[in-house]
């Protein structure tokens, strides 16, 4: 998946993964809905946040290869700055974990499975940004 969404980059046909055209990529940063594979927990989804995935394009994608024409500059800003994420705002969120009492942490499915997984009518969890999800 990660050849493919680079190669418009890699052939010099796009600076960018924004202008990666037929890519999934595209669709996932350009599209609210889309009928690709989620990113994250659920039964059916990729095991990777979407965070994730895009800095490990962003990264690649900057690696300079002999055998190709295109790579992403150096001097670009990251495609999580570009898209306004922060990878590590999750992190942020979690300094006060314990002292606010909190019993979980994850995506609104995931805290409501573990909500149902442990018997409670409620718990108290952090949702991660929808952009990390």
């Amino acid at each position: 998946m990660a050849y493919v969404d680079l190669n418009p980059i890699r052939a010099g046909l796009a600076k960018t993964l924004r202008d990666s055209e037929f890519t999934s990529i595209k669709e996932r940063i350009e599209e609210n809905q889309t009928d690709l594979l989620g990113f994250g927990q659920g039964e059916n989804n990729l095991p990777y946040y979407l965070s994730s995935y895009l800095d490990l394009l962003d990264q690649t994608g900057r690696i300079i290869r002999d055998e190709t024409h295109g790579f992403i500059p150096v001097k670009m800003t990251s495609i999580l700055t570009d898209l306004n994420l922060n990878p590590n705002s999750w992190l942020d969120e979690l300094k006060a974990f314990k002292s606010f009492g909190f019993s979980a942490v994850g995506t609104v499915q995931q805290l409501q499975r573990y909500s149902k997984e442990t018997s409670k009518n409620w718990s108290v969890g952090i949702k991660l940004e929808p952009k990390l999800e």
